[in-house]
């Protein structure tokens, strides 16, 4: 079976395994990648992404169907219809997921991701899904569009990184976190605590991976809001949200990994998940939020 390992992708941090499930979306919309599955391979104490074509398909061919695709952003509705997600009210959330609906089932499951009209808070507000950790000035849905045009385009400075680069490093490593780039709260690596540092996290400059942010919000749509306390991939206790992941070795499409996401982390574990990670989200301040160091979760054994 033709296979490409996606060594810069690791099962250990939220951001490596959202951004392989991301890549596999892309794939599906191009015609090249159209089919392909993903398992993961044991690599340095942990796991690596693995991409399975159905075709014979190198990773340069990779590099240069996500990087097409990318250009097309701009034109997608779900990044263009508002600059954020916070602050919807449930009649607004409505209308605009039923225009969504109408366009397509790839729009109407990004709208099915951000939020849900009856999952509200104190203030009747739509709370929007807890992968939007963003606050203050951040805007994740304009961020995620100006993120999508600096992939899109060659830069201007002589050293910058071109999005080539840029995908090369997110997909195969190693990760140098040299771009100025958020990582919207998904890496645990990023994470700057003012108890730790010698000066304001805001004064600090972001250190992130692009194009790995980039793929990790690809990965949105397979994490569905269902309510206040239901959303695919986690587990809620009061406020705070945990993250549950599992790993596997079979090639798995999309489908197959959107119901291996939905069990309880004990079933991902007896379905034959090869370790089970989990990670918990916590607020830095009253406004960001950010995922822990994972750890692996109690039950990791297939068979437990």
């Amino acid at each position: 079976m033709n296979s490409i390992e996606l060594t810069g992708l690791r099962a250990d941090l939220p951001i490596g395994v959202m951004a392989a499930l991301g890549c596999l979306r892309v794939c599906e919309r191009t015609e090249d990648f159209r089919g392909s599955k993903l398992g993961w391979t044991p690599a340095g104490g942990t796991f690596s992404a693995v991409l399975y074509p159905l075709s014979e398909r190198s990773a340069a061919e990779l590099v240069t169907a996500l990087m097409a695709d990318v250009k097309r952003a701009a034109e997608r509705m779900e990044l263009t219809w508002r600059k954020k997600l916070k602050g919807l009210t449930p009649q607004e959330y409505r209308e605009a997921a039923s225009a969504a609906i109408v366009q397509s089932r790839e729009t109407a499951d990004w709208f099915a991701a951000f939020g849900c009209e009856t999952a509200t808070d104190r203030e009747g507000i739509v709370e929007p899904t807890p992968l939007d950790m963003t606050g203050g000035p951040q805007e994740f849905l304009a961020g995620a569009a100006e993120l999508a045009e600096r992939l899109s385009t060659t830069p201007k400075a002589r050293r910058a990184k071109t999005p080539e680069q840029a995908y090369q490093e997110a997909l195969f490593g190693p990760w140098q976190y040299s771009d100025d780039q958020h990582s919207l709260g998904w890496d645990p690596m990023t994470i700057k605590l003012g108890a730790f540092t010698n000066q304001a996290p805001t004064k600090m400059a972001n250190a992130g991976v692009m194009a790995a942010v980039w793929l990790a919000f690809e990965s949105l749509p397979l994490f569905p809001v269902f309510s206040l306390d239901g959303v695919r991939g986690f587990t809620r206790e009061r406020r705070a949200w945990t993250f549950h992941w599992p790993i596997w070795k079979k090639p798995l499409g999309l489908d197959a990994i959107g119901s291996f996401l939905s069990l309880a982390p004990e079933e991902m574990a007896k379905r034959g998940a090869e370790a089970v990670y989990r990670s918990r989200r916590f607020y830095l301040n009253k406004y960001y939020a950010a995922f822990r160091t994972p750890e692996l979760a109690p039950t990791t054994a297939a068979g437990d």
